[in-house]
């Protein structure tokens, strides 16, 4: 009983911890994305069985809009939590001051990083053209914003509560790149498995995303570039969509990219950048 209220108050100071608030608030939005994409996905359901479709119909037409579903989910739930920073103008001018203080322009290290990934990433998989090409422009773009607020509204969200709960310890700030990298996986696992062949790649891409961001400084420029110029285009050109694959991509990879071999990128990037960050220090001028 004893080591059973020692392990209740550890994990009550645990999640009393700036950390911890970022976990609950994490937890708490995904509860809504959730929620709203089951309503969503229920609709949808009972419509087609209204027109007497089976399950293996719902299920099709699903994935057949899978891209449609994820960005109303995220859009809508985007929306919303938009309207409450509004509300509250200290959370609100945080994160202004962060959009317009956090810009680091990418330098050599970034040029090389991006290279490397799609490079290795085409050889890997043996990218060719996609001659069995489905080409529709709105599919491409339904890929494309899709993709972007696939990782946008989760980086933008662990941004603002970071900003509201910062954490300032150097070693928390790695191990919680690792923590919200798992998070955003299993969340998305568990949240659009529907739509989506979703596999621990997820944990490598957003880890990618994450460290850049902090890489030298905080940074939201250096993230959105690695998601327009790695990401989006594995996704919605080279035939790693995972929602529909690489029926409507230009280009498609003739062997299959293992989970493992994605994390091996990832890991020299980072491995890279983080050899740079040590070995050139960047100073930097303050009034």
């Amino acid at each position: 009983m004893n080591k059973i209220k020692y392990i209740y108050l550890i994990l009550l100071k645990y999640f009393s911890s700036n950390i911890g608030k970022q976990i609950k608030s994490y937890v708490s939005i995904y509860i809504v994305i959730w929620l709203f994409h089951l309503v969503l996905i229920s609709i949808v359901s009972y419509f087609h069985l209204l027109l007497n479709h089976n399950i293996s119909t719902i299920g099709d037409w699903i994935v057949d809009r899978g891209w449609t579903l994820i960005i109303i989910s995220k859009l809508v739930v985007s929306i919303v939590l938009y309207q409450f920073l509004k509300l509250r103008t200290d959370y609100f001018l945080l994160l202004k001051n962060y959009f317009k203080n956090a810009i680091q322009w990418p330098r050599q290290e970034m040029y090389i990083c991006l290279i490397f990934l799609l490079m290795a990433l085409g050889s890997l998989g043996s990218l060719k053209y996609n001659s069995a090409l489905i080409f529709e422009v709105d599919r491409i773009i339904l890929s494309l914003v899709g993709t972007f607020l696939f990782f946008a509204f989760d980086y933008v969200f662990l941004v603002v509560i970071n900003l509201i709960y910062p954490v300032k310890e150097s070693n928390t700030k790695l191990k919680r790149l690792v923590l919200f990298s798992f998070l955003f996986y299993v969340f998305t696992y568990v949240t659009f498995q529907y739509e989506q062949v979703i596999s621990l790649k997820l944990f490598a891409y957003f880890y990618l995303l994450l460290y850049v961001g902090i890489w030298r400084r905080p940074s939201w420029t250096l993230p959105l570039i690695f998601l327009m110029v790695f990401i989006i285009p594995s996704f919605t050109f080279l035939g790693l969509d995972p929602v529909w694959g690489n029926s409507f991509t230009i280009f498609k990879m003739m062997k299959p990219i293992s989970t493992f071999s994605i994390f091996i990128l990832v890991f020299f990037a980072v491995g890279y950048l983080q050899y740079r960050l040590k070995n050139k220090t960047e100073y930097i001028f303050r009034e």
